[in-house]
């Protein structure tokens, strides 16, 4: 199993394998894109992995690297929802390389304002790992250098939010948690109401986990408000997946 999740990150003969292979993937790219974003959000991980290596080599056929990036990110996802379903370090890792890849294609490619992303996704990867100060550093950066003041800086926020939390300062990681929720629920015309739900609900169950151990009836009051959100939309897979786990292992 390892060596076939090494082959799916790291081998090129794979890649290009996989591009010529079942007719039930779509032929256009952007549309191979879309199919593994929404396998990805069903929780169909190394399914999902597969399609973005070969929506990733028809990119670098087009030589369209600014969209190879958007591939790259949907597969570090994949990565990091096997991380969260098997709490197995190497997932992490392969998050935190793809990050990389993406910074050294960036670099080369001349895709600066792809920088603020790459921030926010090495960010991912060193809360997974557990290095809160960098995870704090590249959220602050990925927050700072984003565009425009949408839901999705608000999800930002929210994220920057747990690192400044897991850092110590913890009444002002949960304001900024906060705040993250606010911009998100003011800016919620603007989005689908998919994401809308995976950020709210995202953001309240980091609470919940991170006052737990300070706080248990605060802890059971964002977790309500995460349950609520997540019984009530059923696209919310890895959402409720992670709901279920914090459940069991709060017992």
């Amino acid at each position: 199993m390892f060596k076939k999740l090494l082959q799916i990150l790291f081998g090129v003969t794979l890649l290009f394998a996989t591009t010529a292979i079942s007719p039930v993937y779509a032929s256009n790219v952007p549309e191979l894109q879309k199919q593994a974003d929404e396998l990805r959000e069903e929780g169909q991980s190394l399914k999902s992995i597969e399609i973005y290596n070969q929506a990733i080599v028809r990119y670098q056929e087009n030589r369209d690297y600014a969209n190879m990036i958007g591939a790259l990110t949907g597969r570090l996802l994949s990565w990091k929802h096997l991380f969260y379903k098997t709490e197995d370090k190497i997932y992490a890792i392969f998050v935190k390389k793809e990050a990389e890849t993406m910074l050294e294609i960036a670099r080369e490619h001349q895709l600066l304002d792809r920088l603020y992303l790459i921030h926010f996704l090495n960010g991912t990867s060193a809360i997974l790992l557990k290095d809160y100060p960098v995870a704090e550093k590249e959220f602050s950066q990925a927050v700072e250098l984003y565009p425009n003041n949408n839901a999705e800086k608000g999800d930002w926020i929210a994220h920057l939010g747990e690192a400044i939390y897991r850092n110590g300062k913890k009444e002002e990681g949960k304001k900024r948690i906060l705040q993250g929720v606010q911009l998100i629920e003011d800016k919620s015309s603007q989005i689908d109401s998919f994401l809308l739900n995976v950020w709210v609900s995202g953001a309240y169950l980091r609470l919940a986990k991170l006052l737990k151990p300070d706080n248990i009836e605060e802890s059971q009051f964002f977790l309500n408000k995460a349950k609520k959100i997540i019984d009530s939309d059923d696209r919310l897979v890895i959402r409720k997946q992670q709901l279920e786990s914090f459940i069991r292992v709060s017992r």
